[in-house]
């Protein structure tokens, strides 16, 4: 199956077609280039639980995370739902 993440095939791959009407032919060098799309999940590492001490300041930094994503470009986004009412 076609894939982006596979090495062997991100560069594309190089034909030569040869095309005749029987009378005359001819050939043409074609690269086909394969297009990443957007079809692995983000990896999230980080703690699964964390402490807060009841008197941290504004702006503390409570913990890090780290994402990637094996596609392509910019896909991944994060965020942080709902609200804090501290």
């Amino acid at each position: 199956p076609l894939d982006y993440e596979d090495a062997e095939q991100r560069d594309g791959f190089r034909l030569r077609i040869r095309v005749s009407d029987g009378l005359h032919d001819t050939t043409s060098n074609v690269v086909v280039q394969l297009i990443d799309e957007n079809d692995h999940a983000p990896d999230i590492a980080g703690p699964s639980e964390v402490q807060i001490p009841e008197d941290a300041e504004r702006g503390t930094i409570v913990a890090r995370f780290t994402v990637t994503d094996r596609d392509a470009g910019d896909h991944a986004r994060c965020f942080l739902p709902g609200t804090c009412e501290w």
